[in-house]
C-alpha cells in the first residue's frame, strides 16, 4: 500500500484486514511498518502499509524505506491508494510507481468527499491512460471494498511506464488530471474564502489561533472540573475502604493502586476533553492552516511550517510526536525538533496541572495551565534557536497543502478521540499501576511510617538539591517516580496522601508545575529520542532539559519571593 500522507491508508488497511494489523518498525530503522493479512476468496493476503510519500525525489528516510522495500522485497501487487479530493497532485507519485514495474491496483480513496466537492472523475479513462484497474473507494464508509477485493484476487496489471525528468513528470500529471476529471473542482466557496481571510491574516491569525488554545484550555478545565471531582471522590472512598481491611494485600490495593491509579484515572475527562478539541481542529481543516500560518514565525528560530506538527502533536503525547519528525526531510531540523518537543506540554502532565492549579489558584486555573503550555512553547523555540545557531547550523524550506474546509464526522471525531484517550487509559492501567505499587512498597517499608521507609530515605538524600526552591522531600520523591511517567507524580502524591497545600507556598506550586513541564522526558520519549535521532543526543536531550528545568524553577522561586 503506497500513497501521499493523509490518503487514508490506515482505514483502508483495517477495511481489508478487519483491524488485525501489527505495528512495529522496518529492519533496521525506525519507520512505523503496518503489517496486517487478509482473507479474500479464501486466499489469504499480507498487507503492508509502506510510510506516506509525496514522491521519490527526496532523501528523506521514509521515502528510501518506501523505495528499498518495492525494489527489494518486489511485492505481488501495488495498490497506490490516492486521495480522490486532490488527484493531480497524488498522480505524481503514481507515475513515478509506474518505473518498478510491479502490478498496480489505483484506489480513488474519499470518494465521496469528492463528490461532495463537485469532483467528478471518470475511472475508466484513468484506467486507460495508466493501464492499471482503478477502484473507488470510500474506506471509512465501506464504499466500493468489496470491488476492490475482488480486484485484489485478479493481482491488478503491470502499468504502463511514465519516465522524464520532474518537469516531464509534472506536465503528464496535469494532463491526465485535466482529461480525467469531468467536473472540476469548483472555486473556494465565499465561506471559505471568508475564513481564509480572517484565519489566515498576518495581523489576525495569530491572536484568533491563541484565542482557540485559550478556548480549548478553558474548554478542558471548566467543563471537566466536575466530573474530575467526582472521579476523585469516587477513588478516595474506594481507597480508604480497601485498605481499612487488615492485611498487607488490602494497603496494597488500597493506599497502592486505587490511591494511585485512580489519581490519573480522575483525570480521564480533563484529557478526553483535550484530545476531543484537539481532533476537531484537525478535522475541520483548521489545524493545518495554523501550522501554515506560523511557518514564517518558525522560520525565525530555525525550523520550518513542518515542523510544527510534531510540536503540536506534542501537546496529545511527545512519542508520537517524535517519530513524526521522520517526515521533516532536512537532517538538523529533524533533530532540533525532536530535541525540543519534549518541552510540549504532553496530556501526562496535565494532571498535575490540574491538581496544582485547583489547589492554589482556584479562580484562575484555566490562566495558570495555559501559561504553562506557552512557556513550554517558548522555551522550547529559544532552545531551537539556540540549537540551531550552535551544535545544528543551517537553512531550511517549507512546502505544505491546505485541506478543504470540513465539518468534523461524529464517527472519525468519535474514533481519533477514544484512541488517543484509551492511550492514557492503558498506560494507567500498566506501567502507573506497577509505579503505585513500587511506590507504595518503598513508603511503607521498612519501618512503619513513610518517615522511616526507603521512600524517605531517596526523597531526602535528593532534596538537597532542591532546597532552593524549598520543595520537601515527598514532592522530590514524586518527580523522581516521574520520570517513568509524567502522570505518576500525581500518583505518588496520592499514595503519600500529601496536603500539598500546607507544605508549599502559590509561588512554590507554581515553580514545581514549570519544573514538571521542563525536566526529563519519560522513559518512553527518550527511548524514542534515541531511536530517532541516537544515544548521544538522548543523552543530551536528558541534560539539557534538566538544566534548563532546574533554571527556570529557581528563577521563578525568586521571582515569586519578591513579589
Amino acid at each position: 500500500m503506497v500513497g501521499n500522507p493523509n490518503v487514508g491508508k490506515t482505514s483502508l488497511l483495517n477495511a481489508l484486514t478487519g483491524g488485525d494489523f501489527s505495528v512495529g518498525n522496518f529492519p533496521g530503522v525506525t519507520v512505523e511498518k503496518k503489517e496486517g493479512k487478509g482473507v479474500i476468496g479464501g486466499k489469504t493476503v499480507t498487507f503492508v502499509d509502506l510510510p506516506g510519500i509525496y514522491s521519490f525525489q527526496t532523501e528523506s528516510l521514509d521515502e528510501k524505506v518506501a523505495r528499498d522495500y518495492l525494489k527489494n522485497e518486489k511485492p505481488d501487487l501495488i495498490l497506490n491508494v490516492v486521495n480522490a479530493l486532490n488527484l493531480e497532485r497524488n498522480l505524481y507519485l503514481t507515475l513515478q510507481l509506474t518505473e518498478f514495474g510491479i502490478p498496480m491496483i489505483v484506489v480513488l480513496n474519499m470518494i465521496d468527499e469528492a463528490e461532495k466537492e463537485g469532483i467528478r472523475i471518470d475511472a475508466e479513462r484513468l484506467s486507460e491512460i495508466l493501464g492499471v484497474p482503478v477502484v473507488k473507494t470510500s474506506a471509512v464508509r465501506g464504499v466500493g471494498i468489496e470491488e476492490l477485493k475482488r480486484e485484489i484476487l485478479k493481482g491488478g496489471r503491470v502499468p504502463r511506464a511514465f519516465r522524464g525528468n520532474l518537469e516531464d513528470i509534472i506536465r503528464t500529471t496535469e494532463k491526465i488530471a485535466r482529461e480525467v476529471t469531468v467536473a472540476e473542482k469548483p472555486e473556494k466557496s465565499e465561506i471559505e474564502e471568508a475564513f481564509d481571510e480572517v484565519f489566515m491574516d498576518k495581523h489576525l491569525g495569530i491572536p484568533i489561533f491563541l484565542s482557540f488554545m485559550w478556548m480549548m484550555f478553558v474548554f478542558t478545565y471548566s467543563v471537566a472540573q466536575p466530573l474530575n471531582d467526582l472521579l476523585s471522590i469516587t477513588f478516595d472512598a474506594m481507597a480508604s475502604y480497601i485498605a481499612s481491611f487488615d492485611g498487607w494485600f488490602f494497603s496494597m490495593l488500597g493506599n497502592g493502586v486505587v490511591a494511585g491509579v485512580g489519581s490519573v484515572l480522575s483525570f480521564v475527562p480533563n484529557i478526553a476533553f483535550l484530545f476531543l478539541f484537539l481532533s476537531m481542529l484537525e478535522l475541520s481543516g483548521y489545524m493545518p492552516r495554523a501550522v501554515f500560518l506560523v511557518d514564517g514565525f518558525m522560520s525565525r528560530f530555525g525550523l520550518n511550517g513542518r515542523a510544527v506538527i510534531p510540536l503540536i502533536m506534542g501537546f496529545g503525547c511527545n512519542v508520537p510526536a517524535i517519530l513524526a519528525t521522520r517526515s521533516i526531510e532536512d537532517r538538523k531540523v529533524r533533530i532540533a525538533t525532536a530535541l525540543i518537543n519534549p518541552f510540549m506540554s504532553c496530556s501526562a502532565r496535565l494532571p498535575i496541572y490540574v491538581l496544582f492549579a485547583g489547589v492554589f489558584f482556584p479562580k484562575m486555573g484555566s490562566v495558570v495551565i495555559m501559561s504553562m503550555y506557552l512557556i513550554g512553547v517558548l522555551i522550547a523555540l529559544i532552545s531551537a534557536l539556540i540549537l540551531r545557531k550552535t551544535l545544528l547550523k543551517g537553512e531550511s524550506e517549507f512546502i505544505m497543502e491546505l485541506p478543504p474546509y470540513m465539518l468534523p464526522n461524529l464517527k472519525e471525531l468519535w474514533i481519533m478521540t477514544w484512541s488517543r484517550t484509551k492511550h492514557f487509559i492503558q498506560k494507567a492501567g500498566t506501567v502507573i499501576l506497577a509505579m503505585s505499587v513500587v511506590v507504595w512498597y518503598i513508603t511503607t517499608y521498612p519501618g512503619g511510617s513513610i518517615e522511616e521507609s526507603y521512600a524517605a530515605m531517596l526523597g531526602k538524600a535528593i532534596q538537597p538539591i532542591f532546597s532552593p526552591m524549598g520543595w520537601s522531600w515527598e514532592l522530590v520523591l514524586a518527580l523522581i517516580s516521574g520520570f517513568v511517567a509524567k502522570e505518576v507524580v500525581v500518583a505518588t502524591i496520592g499514595v503519600l496522601n500529601i496536603d500539598i497545600r500546607s507544605i508549599m507556598t502559590p509561588h512554590q506550586a507554581f515553580a514545581y508545575m514549570l519544573f514538571t513541564l521542563l525536566y526529563m522526558p519519560c522513559v518512553a520519549t527518550i527511548a524514542a529520542i534515541r531511536a530517532e535521532i541516537g544515544a548521544k543526543w538522548a543523552a543530551f536531550a536528558v541534560i539539557f532539559s534538566f538544566s534548563v528545568a532546574y533554571v527556570i524553577a529557581l528563577i521563578a522561586t525568586g521571582v515569586g519571593l519578591w513579589l
